[in-house]
């Protein structure tokens, strides 16, 4: 409770010192413009912000297979290759570490000093703070203090993505602040926000602790830590859609439903042959919903669309799952006009875009 009060007195005084988003003031878009914004480019805004929270703690400073690096390292290396792989849209982004190397106060000057202060995104500039990551540990597992921070920061207009580093240790003090369980459901709460936790756990009790997080709300999932080290464009894939076709029809869907429909399995066929021709080539899947229901629910559902089409890849063409990448998106992005049944059956649907080619 002290630390509670202590943060909301702490909090009148960061604001005044925040810089102001471009989107304040602005309400969040209805559903059939959501990620228009775009429109006419091959690739579409899928979110309006995004954080990176980067983990140089001491749990972290461990040999990376046989890289060479630490996994300090390899995760600065992942943001540096990731960033170079990001289209530059147009959204708020901020860099910030789970902690500094000082003593974490809400009230403290360094508290919530970023390596990418929350601004408009520009690739030069960001791929210059994220040279500036510290690559030698900073302190003991503070995985509730990234979160703690975070409750200071939100509050942006739109849908703000949660890039969130992590081992899934932390040494949270009982009484003083809040486990990162139960901060990230009350974040979840309050905000439009999603979790994506990139997870290096290595113990049960830990990867159960991110995969909980990840549980917080629909659109918030776990990425293994190997997964964007193999393929670091994935880590921000969610905050944008690439409208390239690659020749596939999109796999549409009855209403309220994820079975593969007959007519579907031959083009899916006919994917799953070429991915086994090319091993160096991947999928992305990316799942969507009409606007009939509840948008929580449909973000789910859009998600079991794309894990459907995922499983029916795996069953019949034996496609790893490090080749096959899934994004969903609820009722975001439609089509054609949710005011009829046809366009509505254009927008259940998961799209097929291909990466590595040769």
């Amino acid at each position: 409770m002290m630390n509670r009060l202590f943060a909301s007195l702490a909090l009148s005084v960061f604001l005044l010192l925040l810089p102001v988003p471009a989107f304040t003031g602005q309400e969040a878009p209805a559903a059939d413009s959501f990620s228009r914004y775009d429109a006419g480019s091959r690739y579409i805004r899928m979110a309006h912000n995004f954080f990176v929270f980067y983990d140089p703690t001491t749990t972290m400073d461990v040999p990376y297979k046989t890289t060479g690096m630490t996994r300090i390292e390899a995760q600065k290396y992942i943001l540096q290759k990731s960033n170079a792989s990001l289209p530059p849209l147009n959204w708020q982004a901020g860099l910030y570490p789970h902690w500094k190397g000082e003593l974490w106060l809400p009230a403290s000057p360094m508290a919530f000093k970023p390596y990418y202060r929350l601004q408009n995104y520009r690739k030069p500039e960001f791929a210059a703070a994220i040279d500036q990551l510290p690559t030698t540990p900073q302190s003991p597992p503070m995985l509730q203090t990234g979160l703690m921070k975070l409750e200071h920061l939100l509050g942006l207009p739109g849908r703000t993505e949660i890039f969130l580093f992590s081992d899934g240790k932390h040494m949270t003090y009982p009484g003083l602040e809040p486990q990162p369980l139960s901060e990230a459901r009350m974040l979840a709460a309050r905000h439009d926000i999603c979790f994506n936790v990139v997870s290096s756990a290595a113990t049960a009790k830990d990867r159960q602790l991110l995969l909980d997080i990840a549980a917080v709300n629909s659109c918030s999932q776990v990425i293994d830590f190997d997964t964007v080290f193999d393929h670091p464009e994935h880590l921000f894939g969610k905050l944008y859609m690439d409208t390239r076709a690659n020749g596939f029809t999109n796999i549409l869907f009855d209403f309220d439903k994820s079975a593969i429909r007959p007519e579907f399995r031959e083009p899916l066929n006919s994917l799953g042959r070429l991915l086994n021709e090319n091993p160096q080539m991947y999928v992305v899947l990316s799942g969507f919903c009409d606007s009939i229901g509840t948008e929580a629910y449909n973000i789910g559902l859009s998600q079991r669309r794309a894990e459907s089409v995922g499983r029916y890849l795996q069953r019949h063409f034996a496609i790893q799952p490090d080749r096959i990448l899934l994004y969903w998106y609820g009722y975001a992005n439609p089509v054609a006009s949710n005011a009829t049944e046809e366009g509505r059956q254009l927008n259940r649907r998961v799209t097929i875009v291909l990466r590595g080619q040769p």
